[in-house]
């Protein structure tokens, strides 16, 4: 699932979906298209958590999604969120998500470069 809480990243998240062959998440249709008003949210922060993703979660746990992605309304932020098995949802803080992309990339490197030298000062 993904919200560009009333901004502008629905149309960018939809087209690099596309251009990775990934299947496009689904987008929360009233805060879809950019509205400077925000009527769905007190703030159109999404690292504001669970205020300004109800209808993410609503619409997550519609469609059996496990993750939601939410973009602040001039899309220069990320919020992340993850079902958990608890069934509660998990939302990443930028240091959580920080340190993922960073194992991610680490192990990724190691994937391709299993020679140890190849790790320099």
């Amino acid at each position: 699932v993904h919200t560009s809480v009333h901004g502008v990243a629905h149309h960018f998240v939809q087209s690099a979906f596309k251009a990775f062959d990934f299947a496009p998440p689904v987008a929360v249709p009233e805060q879809k298209d950019p509205d400077p008003e925000f009527p769905t949210v007190t703030h159109p922060n999404p690292e504001e958590g669970e205020k300004a993703l109800a209808l993410s979660f609503a619409l997550a746990d519609k469609t059996k999604a496990k993750i939601i992605l939410a973009n602040d309304p001039d899309a220069d932020r990320l919020a992340v969120a993850e079902k958990q098995d608890s069934g509660d949802w998990k939302v990443f803080s930028g240091n959580e998500l920080g340190a993922l992309l960073g194992w991610w990339l680490f192990t990724c490197w190691k994937e391709k470069n299993q020679d140890p030298s190849a790790l320099k000062d």
